[in-house]
């Protein structure tokens, strides 16, 4: 499946949608700030306060940046660990190929929780104390 095959899958309306396209667009362009303006301040993301989790991302970020990734590509694959089978986004390096995937969940039409799938990531497995 396609990335915007799952984005229209898994987010109803318009307006949810075009945040989800935003959220990845951000993921993809290692852009930790843009993330920081687009996700909800009192929410908890991998069980993080916000912030803590934009400074998880802006070091996974900074990783695949020093290993000369300048952009990462976005598929899809299926949790074949703790989700069991939901879908998940999987962004690769454009120059290193690594992946990092993320499992978006929504409660109606918002984004409620946003965390890595360790099934379908790799090199961070082992990398990052998380």
């Amino acid at each position: 499946m396609k990335a915007l095959e799952l984005v229209e899958k898994i987010a109803t309306g318009e307006e949810t949608k075009s945040h989800l396209l935003k959220v990845l667009d951000a993921f993809q362009n290692l852009d930790y700030h843009a993330l920081n303006d687009l996700l909800d301040d009192d929410a908890y993301y991998e069980d993080l306060k916000k912030t803590s989790f934009i400074y998880r991302q802006k070091e996974i970020f900074s990783k695949f940046e020093k290993i000369g990734d300048t952009y990462l590509n976005i598929s899809t694959n299926i949790c074949t660990g703790c989700l069991c089978s939901e879908p998940v986004f999987v962004f690769s390096g454009n120059t290193s190929g690594h992946k990092y995937a993320i499992y978006v969940e929504f409660t109606q039409y918002e984004i409620t929780d946003i965390y890595r799938c360790s099934e379908q990531s790799d090199w961070f497995d082992t990398d990052m104390p998380f």
